[in-house]
C-alpha cells in the first residue's frame, strides 16, 4: 500500500461517554476521527460536551465507556502513557490563567520541556524559537500576572508549542480577547496549521469556522449531531438551531470557497474498494498489489491521479482496528476523505469478483456524495462479462496446466443469494464449453453447492482433486472452509468420498493476470470519463 496517499488517523474516539460525580452526562456515546494535519472546529451551545470531549482527548478525564486512540492504539492511562500523550496531544483551555503558573514568561514557557527532562541548553534554544515564532519577543522577560487575557492566551500557546506536539487543542481561543488580540491568536493558529499540526478548536463564530475549517463536528447535549465540512453542516439548519447556533450569514462564500478549493483544479483520484481481510500475510499478495497495479495503470491515463482505499466489511474494519491498531476507511469515510483533498473526478473500481450485494452496497455509499465532485464512475468487477470469463479461464487453465486424466480442478468461491450468483453457474459451464471438462466451479452459500460438485466428480470417475479459492483472497473461507481440517470442510468432505486431495491456498488476486484484469477495468473507467470531460 502506498502510505504516502493516505492520511493517516491521528486521534479517534469509539463510542466514548463520560459522566461527572454530580450525575451530569457530558459525553454519550461519542465516535469521530481525526486525521493528521487537518483543522476541525468542534461546535455547540455551552454545556454541549465540547470542553469535556477536549479534556478526554488531553487525557484529563477519562471515558466511563468506549475507547481512545491515538495513531491507532489504546490511550495509556498509565502515569508514564499520559505523560506521552499530553506531550503529543496539548491543550490550550479557555482561560489561560488556569496553566499559567510561573514568573516570567521564559520561566513559563520552559517549565513544561524542563520537567520532561530536557537539558537547560536545548530548553532555551526551543524556547527563544517559540518566542520568534510566535512573534512574543517583547513578552519574553514580563511577570505572567501582568499579562492582559489576550497575551497570556499567546503564553498559554507558547506553553503547548515548545512541546513539540503534534495535535493543539484550543478551547475557545478567542473569548473575551478585543479584536485585536483575536486577530494574533488567529495568525498563531494559521502557524500551527502551517507546520502541519492537527488543531481542534472549540467556537461559537461559525463566520470563522466556515472559513477555517476543514471540517465541522457539532455537538449537542453531549453528543455527536452532525460532522462533514463547512458547507455540509452549515446547510443543515435545523441542526444548527438545535445546536442554538445561527446559519453563518456569509453561506454562500462558504459555498464559493469550497467549490474553489474542490473544484478550481481538476483533480482526478481512484478509489479501490474491497471487502477486506484480517489475514496480513494473503492481504499484502492480494488487495496490496492489486492496488499498486490499479495505480500504476491510472497514473499511465493520468498523471498524479491518487489512490484511495476502502473496505465494506465493517466486521473486519474493526477487527483490525481493535486487534492491530490499523485504520481502514469505509466508503462514506474515504469519500468525504477525496472531498476534503480537493479531488474533483472520481473513479471506483472495485475487487469484487461479481456484479453482487457487496457491489450495490459500494454504489450506494459512493452515490451518497456523488454529488460533490465533477464526475463519478465506477469500473467493473471482475466478472462482467464473457470476454472477462475467458480472460479468467485461460489464465487459470495456463497456471494448472498438465493435470492428470484422473484429477478434477474444483473451485470454491463465495455465493450469495443475489441474483449475480448466476455467475458462478455460468462460469462452471463455460470451462467445459472451452473444453476442460475437468473444472469445476462450486461455491460455499449458494448454488452450485459442493453436493452438486460431488455427483459430478463422482460420474467422471475422477481420483484425485485440486481444491482452490475462487475468491481474490484466501482469507477465513479458504484455509477453514476448504482447507480446514473441520469435517465441514470441503477438503475433509472429499476425502471421505474416498478422493485424493490437494489444496492450492491461493487468492485471485495473487496472479499477475487478475490484477491486470482489474488494472484495465480500471483504466476503462478513467479513460471514459476524460471522453466525457
Amino acid at each position: 500500500m502506498k502510505e504516502h496517499v493516505r492520511q493517516e488517523i491521528i486521534l479517534e474516539a469509539e463510542h466514548i461517554s463520560y459522566t461527572y460525580e454530580d450525575g451530569t452526562c457530558a459525553l454519550e456515546d461519542v465516535s469521530f476521527a481525526i486525521r493528521k494535519g487537518r483543522k476541525i472546529a468542534m461546535m455547540g451551545a455551552n454545556g454541549s460536551g465540547k470542553s469535556t470531549c477536549f479534556l478526554c482527548l488531553n487525557g484529563i478525564c477519562r471515558p466511563q465507556k468506549g475507547k481512545l486512540y491515538k495513531d491507532g492504539k489504546p490511550y495509556d492511562y498509565s502515569r508514564k502513557g499520559l505523560l506521552k500523550l499530553r506531550r503529543q496531544v496539548g491543550i490550550v483551555f479557555q482561560n489561560p490563567d488556569d496553566q499559567l503558573i510561573l514568573g516570567s514568561v521564559r520561566q513559563e514557557i520552559s517549565f513544561g520541556i524542563l520537567n520532561m527532562g530536557v537539558s537547560m541548553d536545548e530548553a532555551a534554544v526551543r524556547v527563544n524559537q517559540v518566542i520568534r515564532q510566535l512573534q512574543i519577543g517583547e513578552l519574553a522577560d514580563r511577570p505572567v500576572h501582568a499579562l492582559s487575557g489576550g497575551q497570556k492566551k499567546q503564553v498559554a500557546i507558547a506553553d503547548i508549542l515548545v512541546m513539540e506536539p503534534e495535535i493543539v487543542i484550543l478551547d475557545e481561543p478567542a473569548a473575551s480577547l478585543d479584536p485585536f488580540h483575536v486577530r494574533i491568536i488567529r495568525d498563531m493558529i494559521e502557524k500551527l496549521t502551517d507546520r502541519g499540526i492537527t488543531v481542534l478548536i472549540a467556537t461559537h463564530d461559525v463566520e470563522y469556522a466556515g472559513t477555517w475549517a476543514d471540517e465541522i463536528v457539532l455537538f449537542d447535549r453531549g453528543r455527536v449531531i452532525a460532522r462533514g465540512t463547512p458547507a455540509e453542516v452549515f446547510s443543515r439548519r435545523k441542526l444548527l438551531e438545535q445546536a442554538h447556533l445561527p446559519q453563518p450569514g456569509a453561506m454562500e462564500m462558504i459555498r464559493l470557497r469550497e467549490r474553489e478549493i474542490h473544484m478550481g483544479q481538476d483533480r482526478m483520484a481512484v478509489l479501490v474498494v474491497s471487502f477486506g481481510t484480517s489475514h496480513p500475510d494473503t492481504r499484502e499478495k492480494t488487495i496490496d498489489a492489486i492496488e499498486s497495479r490499479i495505480a500504476e495503470a491510472l497514473e499511465a491515463v493520468e498523471p498524479g491521479c491518487r489512490m484511495y482505499r476502502a473496505w465494506t466489511s465493517g466486521m473486519i474494519i474493526r477487527r483490525l482496528r481493535e486487534r492491530d491498531g490499523c485504520q481502514i476507511d469505509t466508503v462514506e469515510e474515504a469519500m468525504r476523505r477525496m472531498i476534503a483533498d480537493g479531488v474533483t473526478r472520481v473513479i471506483v473500481q472495485p475487487t469484487h469478483i461479481i456484479n453482487g450485494i457487496e457491489n450495490d452496497w459500494m454504489k450506494r455509499d459512493v452515490q451518497k456524495l456523488a454529488d460533490r465532485f465533477a464526475c463519478v464512475r465506477f469500473g467493473v468487477p471482475l466478472l462482467t462479462d464473457e470476454a472477462d470469463s475467458e480472460r479468467v479461464i485461460r489464465g487459470l487453465m495456463e497456471e494448472f496446466s498438465g493435470l492428470e486424466p484422473d484429477t478434477a480442478l474444483v473451485f470454491m468461491g463465495h455465493g450469495t443469494a443475489h441474483y449475480a450468483n448466476a455467475i458462478y453457474a455460468a462460469l462452471d459451464y463455460q470451462f467445459k464449453d472451452m473444453g476442460y471438462e475437468h473444472v469445476f466451479v462450486g461455491t460455499v452459500e449458494a448454488y452450485p453447492s459442493l453436493e452438486t460438485l460431488k455427483k459430478k466428480i463422482r460420474a467422471g470417475g475422477y481420483r484425485r482433486v485440486i481444491l482452490t479459492p475462487l475468491m481474490i483472497v484466501a482469507g477465513e473461507h479458504a484455509k477453514c472452509d476448504m482447507a480446514g481440517d473441520e469435517e465441514d470442510s470441503w477438503k475433509c468432505q472429499l476425502e471421505r468420498e474416498g478422493l485424493e486431495v490437494t489444496c492450492v491456498v491461493k487468492g485471485l488476486g495473487e496472479y499477475e493476470f487478475i490484477r491486470q484484469i482489474f488494472a484495465d477495468h480500471g483504466k476503462a473507467a478513467a479513460e471514459k470519463s476524460n471522453e466525457e470531460d
